[in-house]
C-alpha cells in the first residue's frame, strides 16, 4: 500500500511563543515518508557539530518543508539555542508552514512573513522570502548554513549556482545537500548516502 502525504492549508491563529510546547512526534511522523523518517536516525552517526549563536540557515526551493531542516538542526547542533531560518520559494507557502507547525503542536508568534517559535528548546526566527532564488542570490547576505533538498532539477539549468552558494557561505560555514557540490573545496564529513534520494548526500564545512 502506498503512503500519501496530504497538505491542505487551514486558517491558523498565532498562539504566541511557548517554550514548553513540544512537537508531537507522532504527528511529525505523518509529514514524512516512512523511509525518510527512519533515515533521519542516520544523523546520529555524525559527530555533533558547532555553529555560531544567531546563525542563519538558508533553504531555497523549500516548498512547505519546515520539518526536515528543523530535524537536521536539532540533531546536528545539540548546543544551539537560537537560529534564523530564511526559507525561499517561488510560491508563498507560509500558510502551509503555519498549518504544519500548528498541527504538530508548535506555538508561534507572527509578524508579516516572519514567524518565531521554539522547536525542542531552540528558538527559531523564520523569515519567508518569496521569489526566484537565481535572481535574488547576487544581493543575498552571507549565511552560516546552507540546506538543500530536492532542488537538483531547478539548479541544473544554472551551472554557476553551486559556486555562488559557496561564495555566500561564511568561512567555516556548513553545507547540507542531497546532491551536488562535490567539486567544491569543502571539508566533507562522512555521511550515509541513504539520506539522499540521489544517494549523493553531502555535509561539508567551508575551508
Amino acid at each position: 500500500m502506498g503512503f500519501l502525504i496530504s497538505l491542505e492549508e487551514k486558517p491558523v491563529k498565532a498562539k504566541g511563543l511557548n517554550k514548553m510546547a513540544k512537537p508531537d512526534e507522532e504527528k511529525v511522523k505523518t509529514y514524512f515518508f516512512p523511509e525518510d523518517y527512519h533515515n533521519i536516525s542516520l544523523l546520529a552517526d555524525i559527530p555533533r557539530m558547532k555553529c555560531p549563536e544567531n546563525s542563519t540557515l538558508f533553504y531555497p526551493g523549500c516548498g512547505a518543508d519546515i520539518l526536515f531542516p528543523l530535524k537536521y538542526v536539532e540533531l546536528l547542533f545539540p548546543k544551539l539555542r537560537n537560529i534564523t531560518f530564511i526559507l525561499n520559494d517561488a510560491d508563498n507557502n507560509l500558510g502551509l508552514i503555519k498549518t504544519i507547525l500548528d498541527d504538530v503542536g508548535v506555538y508561534f508568534s507572527e509578524k508579516k512573513n516572519n514567524l518565531q517559535f521554539y522547536w525542542n528548546g531552540i528558538l527559531i526566527d523564520l523569515k519567508f522570502l518569496q521569489g526566484n532564488v537565481f535572481e535574488l542570490l547576487p544581493q543575498f547576505p552571507r549565511f552560516d548554513i546552507y540546506f538543500e533538498r530536492a532542488f537538483r532539477i531547478m539548479k541544473d539549468e544554472h551551472p554557476n549556482y553551486e559556486e555562488q552558494i559557496y561564495q555566500k557561505l561564511k568561512p567555516r560555514g556548513i553545507l547540507i545537500s542531497d546532491s551536488g557540490f562535490q567539486q567544491l573545496p569543502l571539508g566533507k564529513i562522512k555521511v550515509s548516502p541513504e539520506l539522499s534520494a540521489y544517494k549523493e548526500m553531502i555535509i561539508g564545512v567551508k575551508k
